[in-house]
């Protein structure tokens, strides 16, 4: 690809995902990752594919976690698993062909640990239908200092618009409300253990990590959160990363407590959001920190 950029930036470099500090080896290791990460994002947008490979593991896997449909390209089909050299030989050159004349990434925000970096970016490009500014969220997993998993989450919807050439149905934004509100009716059916309202606002199937699920309820076990001491959930804090009216992706940072309603675990998850029939549904999550989910 030509004339590719990459505006480093790290703004905010923190952990979450439990309560305990991490150690000085934890530390070590997620500025090492963080630095492999970002390097990776570099070389591949400056067409340095030896040292992309040199950076992946032998059972390295990618996917778009995107959700719509495209019939034409790779890049418009999400839940499809590519290795090493099936991203680098079918996946990345689609992307190349959508975005000519390049693509300038910033990122706005690291989250890391031990195992594995969330890199948070917006992007400044042209596509082939007008001015794409998408927003990504790179998930990347590690295994013997490789770069093993990565999953890319974006407005798939403007993927779709600008990339592609498809037509959305015109909504308007204020009748469907914040992106930050569905958090909240979301954890009030939660808390409540109502599964038939919990499947009334997400999708079928359902994503969760690199799971599949024939919906969201399958992905957890109220029973066995309760017996780790779960009660219930609370939010701490909740970012809407992108919303153009039709998809939205949040960061939620929230709390669980046990019955005394001390919280045990603090932990933080990116939604993604699409519209259906006039409301925000939940079409899958990602946490950065593995959470227990009671199964």
């Amino acid at each position: 690809m030509k004339k590719l950029l990459l505006l480093l930036s790290l703004i905010f470099l923190f952990s979450c995902g439990n309560t305990n500090t991490p150690n000085i080896n934890n530390k070590e290791a997620s500025s090492k990752n963080i630095q492999l990460a970002q390097e990776w994002i570099d070389n591949l947008l400056l067409n340095n594919l030896d040292a992309v490979l040199n950076s992946m593991h032998e059972e390295f896997t990618f996917i778009y976690m995107g959700i719509t449909e495209n019939e034409n390209g790779a890049y418009g089909k999400g839940g499809i698993s590519y290795g090493k050299n099936e991203f680098l030989l079918d996946y990345w050159p689609v992307v190349g062909e959508l975005l000519p004349n390049g693509i300038i990434l910033k990122t706005l925000d690291v989250i890391a640990d031990g195992e594995g970096v969330a890199l948070i970016q917006e992007g400044d490009a042209e596509g082939i239908n007008g001015e794409y500014d998408n927003k990504y969220v790179w998930i990347f997993k590690f295994k013997d200092n490789l770069i093993y998993k990565v999953r890319e989450y974006n407005s798939d919807l403007l993927v779709g618009t600008k990339l592609y050439k498809n037509r959305l149905v015109s909504i308007d934004p204020n009748n469907i409300g914040d992106p930050k509100e569905f958090v909240e009716e979301f954890l009030i059916y939660f808390n409540a253990q109502d599964k038939s309202n919990i499947e009334k606002i997400t999708s079928s199937p359902f994503y969760f990590n690199d799971q599949k699920y024939n919906k969201y309820t399958d992905a957890f076990n109220f029973d066995g959160l309760k017996s780790n001491g779960w009660s219930y959930s609370s939010v701490i804090d909740t970012e809407t990363l992108f919303n153009n009216g039709h998809a939205a992706l949040i960061s939620f940072d929230f709390a669980r407590h046990n019955k005394d309603g001390i919280p045990y675990l603090n932990s933080r998850i990116f939604y993604m959001l699409t519209v259906k029939e006039g409301r925000w549904i939940l079409n899958g999550g990602y946490t950065p920190n593995p959470i227990p989910m009671g199964n």
